[in-house]
């Protein structure tokens, strides 16, 4: 049985891809209202801001999620003043994606379960630390969790070896001893594997890829709630 379990958070625990796109919505709402900004542009603008982030400015770290950044870029590339919108925009965005959050099916269970027989539990996640922070009380999972890395805190993103060593560092156990549940395969299979974790790749959608990296592959949490891996 292993001594400590590392997740991913977004993808893993709950679907970003669903709650963003309701937090984009709720932005492009905002945009038309507020800046008078029509939803194409907006959307283009954006995405585009994002790109700018991400590939031009920042190749590396947490920063290259920070919605300040994006929505900071986004309003210069409209010819807006950040000073008068950025920080509603950033309360727009996250309070509406975190109140449709929830866990994905049988992840509350799972990891209760897991703390129940003392088993230390990490997150590790390519993100800013203040909205994980939120994200994971947010889900009711925070009582459960014992410590967080982040690509803001290493400077580095996943599958970076600095990530996955950092988590075992904090739990204080031996990487033979640990899963890890994440769902990208080069970021988190991928890297987890490198340094000797046992990877548990969470495929909720049945994605169909070839892997080349020795992995369990997981369609749900129910179906693990009482594996003989864990249990």
């Amino acid at each position: 049985m292993f001594k400590a379990v590392i997740f991913d958070i977004d993808g893993t625990l709950y679907s970003y891809a669903a709650n963003d796109k309701i937090a984009v919505e709720s932005l492009c709402e905002y945009a038309a209202n507020i800046l008078h900004v029509e939803e194409s542009e907006f959307r283009t603008t954006y995405n585009e801001a994002r790109r700018i982030v991400k590939e031009e400015r920042l190749k590396d770290g947490g920063a290259r999620h920070s919605k300040v950044l994006f929505f900071q870029t986004t309003l210069e590339l409209l010819g807006k003043s950040a000073f008068h919108y950025v920080l509603e925009m950033y309360d727009v965005y996250w309070n509406n994606f975190l109140e449709n959050m929830k866990p994905f099916d049988g992840a509350f269970e799972f990891i209760e379960k897991l703390k129940s027989l003392n088993v230390k539990i990490s997150l590790c996640t390519d993100m800013t630390t203040h909205i994980q922070y939120r994200k994971i009380k947010k889900l009711g999972l925070d009582k459960f969790i014992d410590f967080m890395v982040t690509s803001e805190e290493t400077g580095l993103e996943k599958p970076a070896r600095e990530m996955f060593e950092l988590a075992l560092k904090k739990l204080n156990v031996n990487a033979e001893d640990t899963a890890f549940f994440g769902d990208s395969l080069e970021r988190d299979i991928e890297g987890a594997a490198r340094v000797g974790i046992t990877p548990f790749w969470y495929n909720d959608k049945g994605i169909f890829q070839n892997i080349n990296i020795p992995c369990v592959e997981v369609h749900s949490y129910r179906e693990i709630l009482n594996s003989r891996y864990f249990f």
